[in-house]
């Protein structure tokens, strides 16, 4: 019997202990979001004092107000910082909900709410450059609101699925008014790039976005909620290449694009290729693709002297180079590094017009080897070229070269 009463008292011991260290973990889980919250504080009444100070010095010298609006600056990504901290941050959203549907007519009642958003390892994942973007589109007065969907949280609670703030807090089982986004092609990064721009104006003191038509939608299970994703997203895709070229030719009326467009349609090629040979051996970045998709070109771009990419391309065909080899990117990969070559060491590079002088004396042999190089292609490529300038410049002999 006291054996007995040994063992119960043991077990009531370890239940006590375990019950004390959930509640020091739940006590340290709340002074972890007590302390970002103080972080949140602290940093928004030192941008505050910040403010304060340039205001102040409107009219000091330029050095000093110059010295205030850098520190208004640090204070601003500090609170920023601060505020992506922040656990469990709510979203201000419209919600639509259906009251009535009939053959003729649909009627759905607004209202305003806030509700947590959470993601999981199945969400569709959204770039920083599309983040970026999207705070962009979402101001745009031509930004489609088309219905943004999400479902309880509770499917991903009761199948242990782990979920994270859109701050990248994990969010506690069964936290209440959580909501996880049904991921459709065109609103997947929408979540993100609206908490970016709201947090942004927090720190600016500006309106914040309400993300409106949102509408709930609800699953009996994780594997409806699949099939339902599968079935609205299987085709979905955004522009491809070509396609993205021609849109920004549309939007932008800008020659550069209108160029790279038809050339790519003529040589059926790559767009990164043909970019490249309009734009000096280089591509053009997402950013300045995004930005060309809504009409914004680069100020650059409206510079360039198109005549130079046509004069490359007009080269290699009077020179019988293949249309195959020229669509490709070895070629311009190679013309570019030839003409970035410096003979001796030196600084000066040999440029584009030598280059292409070069290219107008490779002979037959020359021609087919780069038309049929089979493996190291730019390298192979550049060879050729290279070797036929050190013989036009007298470094080689030709009985050398052979």
């Amino acid at each position: 019997m006291a054996e007995l009463t040994n063992v119960t008292e043991e077990r009531v011991k370890n239940e006590v202990e375990s019950l004390n260290q959930n509640n020091n973990m739940e006590e340290v889980k709340m002074t972890s979001a007590e302390v970002k919250m103080q972080a949140v504080e602290e940093a928004r009444q030192n941008l505050m004092k910040a403010k304060s100070v340039l205001e102040a010095n409107k009219d000091a010298e330029a050095n000093i107000k110059k010295s205030a609006l850098v520190n208004v600056g640090k204070a601003e990504t500090a609170y920023l910082e601060a505020l992506k901290k922040v656990e469990l941050p709510t979203a201000k959203v419209e919600l639509w909900n259906e009251s009535k549907n009939t053959n003729k007519q649909v009627v759905f009642t607004k209202e305003e709410k806030e509700i947590i958003i959470a993601t999981s390892v199945y969400s569709m994942a959204a770039s920083k450059v599309n983040i970026e973007c999207g705070k962009d589109l979402i101001t745009n007065e031509k930004f489609d609101k088309v219905p943004l969907y999400i479902t309880e949280a509770t499917l991903f609670y009761n199948a242990d699925i782990e979920l994270k703030d859109l701050n990248g807090n994990i969010v506690p089982k069964d936290t209440p008014n959580v909501y996880v986004p049904v991921d459709t092609a065109n609103g997947y990064w929408q979540w993100a790039s609206y908490h970016e721009h709201n947090l942004n104006a927090i720190v600016k003191d500006d309106t914040k976005l309400i993300i409106e038509n949102v509408r709930i939608k609800k699953f009996a299970s994780l594997q409806e909620f699949g099939k339902y994703r599968g079935v609205n997203n299987v085709l979905s895709r955004g522009f491809n290449g070509l396609e993205k070229t021609g849109n920004a030719a549309l939007a932008t009326q800008q020659e550069f694009f209108s160029k790279v467009f038809q050339k790519a349609l003529e040589l059926k090629a790559n767009i990164s290729v043909i970019t490249k040979y309009y734009n000096f051996g280089k591509t053009l970045s997402l950013k300045v693709w995004n930005s060309a998709m809504q009409g914004v070109c680069e100020a650059q771009l409206e510079e360039y002297d198109l005549t130079v990419g046509d004069t490359i391309i007009k080269t290699l065909t009077d020179m019988k180079i293949s249309k195959d080899t020229i669509r490709h990117r070895y070629m311009i990969d190679a013309i570019t590094q030839l003409a970035n070559y410096a003979p001796n060491g030196g600084n000066k590079k040999i440029g584009l017009d030598e280059t292409l002088s070069t290219i107008k004396t490779l002979n037959e042999g020359s021609i087919k080897i780069i038309n049929e190089v089979k493996s190291d292609h730019v390298n192979a490529i550049y060879s050729e070229m290279l070797t036929q300038y050190l013989k036009n410049h007298g470094v080689i002999k030709e009985e050398q070269a052979a």
